[in-house]
């Protein structure tokens, strides 16, 4: 990618998080890259644009760090923890950087639609594919691979709301392992 570009990426993703997505506008972002309003607007033709953008960039790397943290566990069960404990660290880590964007991201979806629907079918596809993997160990006992996938990552997603709503005295990552004890209670091998 341009050098230029992944600077007005960069530079825009950290005025986001400051200033929140309508505060910010491209003359900040040109004046934070020291380039001219009209070289930011030869990159992209809007605000919306660069934050899509980023969104983009930062669910490629979120996809990284989650490929890592499978790798890296041995059982199955294990795998699909560190899938979910990375998943809502990382979310609880934007939280906090993007304090200022928390409301508009919920206000503003349609921003992030089509990438929340291609992390969504992501998401399905390494559950279901780690729920596979432990069916073919003899860990799992599962009729439906299918439905429990997408019920592990519903419930998932249910437990993100608090991060970005009602953040006193919440940790996701203990929340998200309670709601896995109970899962794999249902579905290991007896």
């Amino acid at each position: 990618m341009d050098i230029k570009k992944n600077k007005i990426i960069e530079v825009a993703e950290q005025l986001f998080a400051q200033f929140g997505f309508f505060k910010t506008t491209m003359e900040d972002i040109a004046k934070k890259a020291h380039m001219a309003k009209s070289s930011v607007y030869y990159y992209f033709k809007s605000k919306e644009d660069i934050f899509a953008e980023v969104i983009r960039q930062d669910t490629f790397l979120f996809q990284q760090k989650l490929e890592i943290a499978v790798a890296a566990a041995d059982t199955p069960e294990a795998k699909i923890r560190a899938y979910v404990t990375t998943r809502m660290t990382h979310l609880q880590d934007l939280s906090k950087f993007y304090l200022t964007l928390t409301d508009e991201y919920l206000d503003h979806y349609f921003f992030v639609e089509e990438v929340r629907k291609n992390f969504y079918e992501y998401e399905n596809r390494v559950l279901k594919n780690l729920l596979l993997d432990g069916q073919e160990q003899k860990y799992f006992d599962v009729d439906d691979i299918t439905v429990i996938s997408r019920m592990i990552s519903i419930a998932i997603k249910g437990l993100e709301y608090p991060l970005f709503v009602d953040k006193n005295g919440y940790d996701p990552v203990q929340e998200s392992n309670d709601m896995l004890d109970v899962i794999f209670k249902g579905i290991e091998k007896r």
